[in-house]
């Protein structure tokens, strides 16, 4: 995410011992440089103040080790380049959310670091013996800020507005075939009040129902971060959450500051009621037009950073730097691909789809670019994703420049002759050093096919608008996406018909409605493995990287949290510090936080 260093924004410090850029990182070998540097990292010797067994400012009692309530902030920094910042809530808009969305809510449904499904707004749930819908039970007493209780009535309303076509919410397809009716509302075709979601026989029962049987639904419902029903109705959308006079919020934090360009900071709910305690009572997102984040996590400016290639490679040449821990995750178990709209010349053509698979030469982009972050993506879930499968694919997206070729030629096209200009559309995005992934690829495209593909740069927000209008208005572009909950069917769900893309395969279509509704884990394996194969055989995207992330916290950010998951990575695990995550239970600002040279946070207030 993005956006531009605010005129009244943080200011960096600038001592010189203390702010390394990437160049002098490297050479930062004399004694001073390197003690100021770790004492940013908190290698000071301040006497420690603990706050254990004190309560926060939302109640909360701290835990051994912690330091006092007013120490309990966690600051992190977003980068705003080529987006722009639209709303505070998922179901007003997924890709133009601010930083720190989604925290005036409670979705039904929580997950573990280990990517398992417990209670949050509900407390139990039980499928129907026809397998055709889903009852959840309401926990009682959770309240929003204007004082009304969360009932069922704010996550029908709230998805009724999802499926409203003068809302255009920019993530329909998400439900699209699994709600009944939600395919049919969105498309103006029947009102909202028709779609499968409704209340049961109180109003702490919601129901869901579909016109087949979908076992995945719980997992489905960590997407159910509700607006206020009664908000709704009288603002008309999802941006009262914008305006602290207007906001409603029935979770921890309360919006304090929506500066957009500059600062989102959110302060303790001190009405809240819900289920989920945590010891941090203020969250603080500055934001940044670009610029390198080493120095602003190194000068206690923020708690974090997202450390990319360059700042771990960068680090592995200093003696002292290297010491430093970095956490690394898959996060949302990602996945980097180049689409096609396979309804336009030159890509309605298979051969010309699997030309271009074959062209890209995975190991050597990963291992001179991305490394140690990184891994080939020879299909489109990554390995550790429920009902991958890895080697099976290969066959059919290797690097083989021969028969690239090969392929080319039978579409009509040999050694490049008389193949279109196409332009290949992009958005910069540090994480996946997208500017050096798409130069590569471009270049090995055009050398080994004989093309001449053309890069253009536009910013996220556009792209986005310009992939999902109907008809798609990018020919070729590279995109992300990462789960949004732990299964196949989520993943695999992007390449439906009418879905993300306009790639329409009944047969693939056929295999996701039997994997929805197949509870047996074997059966399940099977039926995800064709549709895989299938996926890949027909070529509507290439599918380039996985990546991992990489994190540096300051050592003061403690608890159990950032520690191993079952799959044995560490870090804060997707989706992050939110309501819909258990991280917010544990994470924590330790007592040793007086040894580091964190900036006092002013923001947050009293």
């Amino acid at each position: 995410m993005a956006s531009l260093i605010p005129a009244q924004g943080p200011t960096l410090v600038t001592d010189k011992a203390l702010i390394l850029n990437r160049r002098n990182l490297l050479a930062a070998g004399s004694a001073g440089a390197l003690t100021a540097l770790l004492a940013a990292c908190g290698g000071g010797t301040s006497k420690q103040s603990s706050g254990a067994g004190s309560k926060n400012a939302l109640g909360v009692t701290l835990p051994a080790g912690s330091a006092p309530a007013s120490d309990q902030y966690y600051v992190q920094p977003f980068d705003s380049t080529g987006v722009t910042y639209k709303a505070m809530d998922f179901y007003e808009t997924v890709y133009s959310r601010a930083p720190l969305a989604d925290q005036f809510t409670i979705p039904l449904v929580r997950l573990t670091k280990n990517y398992g499904i417990v209670p949050a707004a509900a407390t139990s749930w039980e499928q129907s013996s026809d397998g055709k819908s889903w009852t959840f039970h309401l926990r009682k007493g959770i309240n929003w800020s204007d004082g009304a209780e969360l009932t069922a009535a704010d996550f029908v309303e709230t998805l009724r507005y999802s499926a409203d076509p003068k809302h255009a919410w920019d993530f329909a397809w998400f439900w699209s075939g699994v709600i009944k009716n939600y395919t049919e509302a969105v498309a103006g075709k029947v009102p909202t009040s028709e779609i499968g979601v409704r209340q049961g026989a109180d109003k702490y029962t919601l129901v869901f129902e579909s016109d087949a049987p979908v076992a995945f639904m719980p997992s489905a419902c960590l997407y159910t971060t509700p607006l206020s029903a009664a908000a709704l109705h009288k603002h008309g959308s999802g941006q009262y959450n914008i305006d602290p006079a207007t906001s409603v919020t029935c979770g921890d934090y309360a919006l304090k500051t929506f500066e957009p360009t500059s600062t989102v900071v959110l302060e303790p709910n001190k009405k809240y009621s819900g289920p989920i305690k945590p010891p941090i009572a203020g969250l603080v997102a500055k934001i940044y037009a670009g610029g390198d984040m080493l120095p602003r996590f190194q000068t206690g400016e923020v708690d974090t950073i997202n450390a990319g290639p360059i700042d771990v490679k960068a680090a592995s040449r200093n003696s002292q730097l290297k010491k430093l821990h970095l956490y690394k995750n898959p996060q949302d178990f990602k996945i980097w691909y180049v689409f096609f709209d396979v309804t336009k010349s030159p890509f309605d053509k298979l051969e010309v789809r699997q030309a271009f698979a074959h062209s890209v030469d995975r190991d050597p982009l990963v291992n001179n670019i991305l490394a140690p972050l990184a891994s080939p993506a020879y299909g489109y879930l990554m390995p550790g994703y429920p009902f991958a499968i890895g080697d099976e694919l290969k066959q059919y997206t290797n690097y083989d420049p021969t028969k690239a070729k090969s392929l080319l030629a039978q579409a009509g096209y040999p050694n490049g002759q008389g193949f279109p200009a196409v332009t290949f559309d992009w958005f910069p995005n540090a994480a996946a050093s997208s500017d050096s992934v798409v130069q590569a690829l471009v270049e090995n495209w055009n050398k080994v096919l004989g093309i001449n593909i053309k890069l253009q740069q536009i910013d996220q927000t556009t792209f986005y608008d310009r992939m999902n209008k109907k008809p798609t208005e990018i020919t070729m572009g590279m995109v992300s996406y990462g789960m949004d909950y732990f299964d196949a069917s989520n993943m695999l769900s992007v390449y439906k018909s009418n879905g993300r893309h306009n790639w329409n395969n009944k047969q693939y279509d056929d295999l996701l409605a039997q994997g929805a509704a197949e509870s047996d884990k074997t059966k399940r394996q099977e039926i995800y493995t064709k549709a895989q194969v299938l996926l890949t055989q027909q070529a509507p995207a290439v599918f380039i990287f996985h990546p991992l992330y990489g994190y540096y916290y300051g050592p003061y950010m403690q608890g159990a949290a950032l520690t191993k998951n079952d799959l044995g990575y560490d870090g804060i695990q997707w989706p992050g510090f939110s309501p819909t995550s258990d991280s917010m239970d544990t994470l924590h600002v330790a007592s040793n936080v007086s040894d580091s040279k964190r900036q006092p946070q002013t923001l947050l207030g009293s």
